[in-house]
């Protein structure tokens, strides 16, 4: 079988200033973003939305196709 990428969402926790989980999710990102480029992503948006990070998620969707 032969594996394609596909596409790569990511989803991030956050915190309000009232301690309120807050969800964050992005689609068709690079195909395996760094922790670095995931933590200063997680920065810019922490800073624009006044929230804090807590955690980030990240799922990667692949074709599996059989070769003949």
């Amino acid at each position: 079988m032969n594996t394609t990428w596909n596409k790569t969402s990511l989803t991030l926790m956050m915190l309000d200033p009232n301690n309120k989980k807050v969800r964050f999710t992005y689609s068709n990102l690079i195909e395996k973003p760094s922790d670095d480029q995931i933590a200063k992503f997680a920065a810019v948006i922490a800073q624009l939305t006044g929230t804090v990070f807590v955690s980030a998620s990240i799922a990667t969707v692949d074709d599996k196709i059989q070769t003949v």
